[in-house]
C-alpha cells in the first residue's frame, strides 16, 4: 500500500510539472506575438504582399472620352451641304447625308451599294459635289467622288494618293501624299485639310502640321476642327458657353485663340462637327445645327 501511495504522488508531480511547462511555453507564445514597442504603445499590424508589387490607383482621365465611330463631318458647298458620321470597319456604318436646303432636312445618300465601311474625311469640292475617304472591304482606304449630288459615287485612285487622312486601321497614323507621319496621339480623329494647312484632334487638343512636326494649338476640350486659311477654327467647351464654343487660331500664333461665339442648344459632351457657310460658322452637334454670325 506504501508502495502504491507513493507512485502516486509521483504521478501527480509529474502531471503538475507538465502543466508547468505548457504554461511557459502559452506565455512565451504570447510575449512573441505581442512585443511592446519602445513607447509602450501598440504598433500597426504589418502588411505584406505575396510578389505583387502595390500600385496607387490611376487617376481617372478629365479628358473628353473618344468614341472614334462617332466622329463627324461636316462640309459646305454654295448649292449642297454635306455630312456624315464616321462609323467602323469592325462596327456601326457610317451614314452620310446631303441637304439642299441648308440644313433645313437631309437625304440619306450613303453607298452601301460600294461596302463603304468608314468615312476618313468629306469635303465638298463645288457648289453640289462632294468626296470623302472611306475604308471599304478589308478597311482600304479608298477616295469616292459624286457627281450626282450623292446619288452615285465612284472611287478615284488619283485622288486617294493626293488625299491626307488618318490611317482607318491605325488612328495613330496620318496620310500625306509623301508618306505616313506619326499622329500625335494614339487616337486621332477629325482630320480636316485645305492647301497646306492640315489640322487634327487629339487628347483633347487641336493640332496642325508645319510641315515637318504637328504643333499643339489653343485651347483646351477640343472636340472638333475645319481650316479656314489662313486660320483654324476649334470647337470646344467653355465655362461661359452653354454649348460648344467656337475660336479662330492662327497655327503661327498657336499660343493663343480668339473666341468667336457661342453654338447655344447644342451639346458639348457629343460628337461635333464645323465649318463654314459664307460669313457663318455652322456647328453641328447632338440633334442640332448652329449658325454662329459674324
Amino acid at each position: 500500500m506504501q508502495r502504491l501511495g507513493t507512485a502516486r504522488w509521483v504521478a501527480i508531480a509529474g502531471i503538475a510539472v507538465l502543466v508547468a511547462a505548457v504554461l511557459v511555453l502559452v506565455w512565451a507564445a504570447l510575449e512573441h506575438a505581442n512585443p511592446e514597442s519602445a513607447g509602450g504603445e501598440a504598433e500597426p499590424v504589418p502588411t505584406f504582399t505575396l510578389g505583387v508589387p502595390t500600385q496607387s490607383p490611376s487617376p481617372t482621365p478629365t479628358a473628353n472620352s473618344v468614341n472614334l465611330e462617332q466622329t463627324r463631318f461636316l462640309s459646305i458647298g454654295s448649292e449642297i451641304w454635306w455630312r456624315a458620321t464616321a462609323g467602323s470597319c469592325a462596327g456601326p456604318a457610317p451614314v452620310v447625308e446631303r441637304s439642299s436646303d441648308q440644313g433645313k432636312t437631309w437625304a440619306n445618300v450613303t453607298p452601301a451599294y460600294l461596302g463603304i465601311a468608314q468615312v476618313q474625311t468629306l469635303e465638298a469640292f463645288s457648289a453640289r459635289d462632294a468626296e470623302l475617304v472611306a475604308a471599304m472591304a478589308g478597311c482600304e482606304p479608298q477616295a469616292l467622288r459624286t457627281y450626282t449630288r450623292g446619288e452615285f459615287w465612284a472611287s478615284y485612285p488619283d485622288v486617294l494618293a493626293a488625299s491626307r487622312y488618318i490611317d482607318p486601321r491605325n488612328a495613330g497614323s496620318v496620310h500625306l501624299p509623301s508618306g505616313p507621319v506619326p499622329a500625335p496621339c494614339p487616337t486621332a480623329f477629325g482630320l480636316h485639310a485645305f492647301g497646306d494647312m492640315i489640322a487634327l484632334v487629339c487628347d483633347g487638343r487641336a493640332w496642325s502640321w508645319s510641315g515637318e512636326e504637328w504643333v499643339a494649338l489653343a485651347p483646351e476640350g477640343v472636340l472638333a476642327v475645319t481650316v479656314d486659311p489662313p486660320e483654324i477654327l476649334v470647337a470646344h467647351t467653355s465655362p461661359g458657353c452653354a454649348g460648344v464654343a467656337v475660336s479662330r487660331v492662327l497655327p503661327v500664333d498657336q499660343g493663343s485663340a480668339a473666341v468667336v461665339g457661342c453654338a447655344e442648344g447644342t451639346d458639348a459632351a457629343t460628337a461635333a462637327a464645323i465649318d463654314t457657310a459664307g460669313a457663318d460658322i455652322v456647328v453641328w452637334a447632338g440633334d442640332a445645327l448652329v449658325s454662329i454670325g459674324p
